[in-house]
């Protein structure tokens, strides 16, 4: 299931493509794998709604905001194409089930950026480099070398339209692999503290990256782009490693 669209053309715009803003696009990337049955995929649902009215009603935010949700677990979805929030009608409800496939999620990812990019520029959007969050309450199940190999040609750095990524776990999630997904760079990847209630912890997160986007979304209006990771009192940034 996905997300209910209202239909809007290029031509209902008040303003010519040289006139607009550049868009800056994220995509979340929800885990609703098995583990996240119960009291952790009830948060998601509660919280995602308000991910649409708290930017889509904001008509600053929502003029150079864009936001895509997809789920992986066995196989990768866009439950929510790449959408301007205040066009955006409902979120589905999602469901957990199967295992955590981070290659599925790369793989996923790198071909939705490359199609909504070309769409987007034939549309007279211009884009800032999109930013990727990651969110997981898991290790990987696929083999270390193909998610890994999903991953390098996500980040490849001659790709231009390659992502920022912030990842975030909790539960089962290797701090070791937030890290590498985040090519070790400082602030971002983040983990919640050992046995934390992912019933505390996703909400706060949720909430924590809608205050994210807004304050990412006034720096569009300063003609630059910066992607601001929320501060989150129930998850701690991990730490870069040090070079002999």
């Amino acid at each position: 299931m996905t997300a209910t669209l209202k239909k809007m053309t290029v031509a209902d715009s008040p303003l010519s493509a040289q006139e607009r803003y550049s868009v800056f696009p994220f995509y979340i990337c929800m885990d609703v794998s098995e583990s996240m049955s119960g009291e952790p995929i009830t948060a998601v649902n509660k919280q995602l709604p308000l991910l649409r009215t708290s930017i889509g009603s904001d008509p600053a935010v929502a003029e150079v905001i864009r936001v895509g949700i997809i789920t992986f677990s066995d196989t990768a979805t866009s439950v929510l194409p790449l959408s301007d929030l205040s066009m955006v009608d409902a979120i589905p409800e999602l469901v957990a089930r199967g295992r955590t496939s981070y290659a599925a999620m790369f793989d996923h990812v790198f071909k939705v950026i490359e199609s909504d990019y070309h769409a987007s520029r034939s549309a007279g959007d211009r884009w800032y480099r999109p930013a990727v969050i990651l969110i997981s309450d898991g290790r990987p199940t696929d083999e270390s070398e193909r998610w890994r190999s999903a991953l390098s040609r996500l980040t490849e750095p001659s790709w231009k339209r390659r992502p920022n990524i912030l990842a975030f776990g909790f539960g089962d999630a290797d701090p070791a692999v937030l890290s590498a997904v985040t090519s070790a760079k400082a602030n971002r990847a983040f983990v919640a503290a050992e046995g934390a209630d992912p019933a505390t912890v996703i909400p706060e997160l949720l909430a924590g990256l809608v205050q994210s986007i807004v304050s990412s979304s006034a720096s569009v209006y300063d003609g630059q782009a910066l992607l601001e990771a929320p501060q989150l009192a129930s998850m701690r940034a991990i730490p870069v490693d040090e070079l002999d």
